[in-house]
Order: structure tokens, then sequence, then C-alpha cells
């Protein structure tokens, strides 16, 4: 089937499928989802479909950086279920990331003053190549970098820096990850490479 569409890749709608893999999802769930947000509105605003168990408000806020990159990003929006994405402060995805399922991403706190009202902060900012464990939450104004994973159930309340491995609540660095062929590293080590790899 995927050859006799790429005979139609002129047409917008057959290359967005294409490009963003939503065959992957199964056509079952790739038609699931795309009546949920063409006719139920789950995710109108948004330029990506959504797993129809998923939930998001200010969808427009949603960024994937360097979309023509990040087909890994719109099929894990597709398929991950259960996920909550609040992006009243934004949250930005950097290709080649990852996540799996029930997932949160949290972008804005209630205003302890007025709790009708959401405080401004930072977006959340997700590298490129980061993977994101099950039932994991990231919290307002974290980044994290580049090549970092979060293992499942971790609460990200501060920044990771790139090439990390965090886990726990809250999610602390127990690894990290060499900068050439990205294996585990102990946290302590202060070398960059790997045994396996010279600078």
């Amino acid at each position: 089937m995927k050859k006799i569409l790429n005979l139609f890749v002129f047409i917008p709608f057959i290359k967005r499928f294409l490009f963003r893999k939503y065959f992957a999802t199964g056509f079952g769930t790739y038609l699931i989802n795309s009546f949920f947000k063409r006719i139920m509105g789950f995710g109108r605003g948004g330029d990506f479909l959504l797993h129809f168990t998923s939930r998001i408000n200010s969808p427009k806020n949603l960024r994937i950086s360097n979309h023509q990159k990040s087909s890994t990003v719109y099929l894990s929006l597709a398929t991950s279920g259960g996920c909550y994405y609040q992006a009243i402060n934004g949250i930005e995805f950097g290709e080649g990331t990852i996540w799996a399922n029930n997932c949160s991403f949290i972008s804005a706190n209630h205003s302890f003053k007025d709790l009708s009202e959401h405080d401004k902060t930072a977006k959340i900012i997700i590298g490129k190549n980061v993977w994101i464990g099950s039932q994991c939450v990231i919290l307002p104004s974290v980044q994290i970098n580049d090549n970092s994973i979060i293992g499942a159930g971790s609460v990200v309340t501060k920044s990771i820096p790139k090439n990390s491995i965090a886990v726990g609540n809250p999610a602390k660095i127990i690894a990290k990850r060499c900068l050439m062929c990205l294996d585990k590293m102990s946290v302590s080590t202060e070398n960059k490479f790997c045994k396996n790899c010279k600078e």
C-alpha cells in the first residue's frame, strides 16, 4: 500500500501522511484519530494528529522544531495514548524525540494568588533525540537537552543537561552518555567519551 501511495506523493494530504509515518499507527487508529480531530475537535488548531485517548489544551502553542525532519515526533503524538499536553506557556519538541504512553507535559502552574489564572513562565523545551519513558511528568520551564533519556515514571522538575540519563521523583541524573556512540557511562567520570571511543 505504501508503494501505491508513493505514486500520489504530489498530493499534500498523501505527502503529509507518508512523511509523518501515520501509516505506522495502523489504519484503524489513524481513522479514529482523524475522526476525533476533524469531527470532535480534539487537538483542532494544531498541525498534527493526536492519539484519541490523549488530551491537549492550547494546541497552537505546541511547536515541533525543524518539522521537516521530525516524523518521530508526529508519530509519538499519534500513537502515545493517554498523554496530557498542557501547552498554555508552550511546549517545543526537537527532531528525533519519542515518548511513551501516559506522559504529561505541563507548561503552566496555577497562580497562588488566583487559581483561575496561570503563571507566565518559559515554555517546556525537549531537545533532539530525547527518549521519555512511560508515565513521566514534565513540569513548567523544564528543558531536556539533546540525546537525554528520562526513565519511566519520572517527574522532571529541573532542566536536564544533554547526553544525560535521569530517573526518579524528582528526576536525578544517574548516568551520562558518550558524546560519540551514546553508550551509557558513569555519572562520576569526567570523560566525555566512553572507553571504546576516542576524542
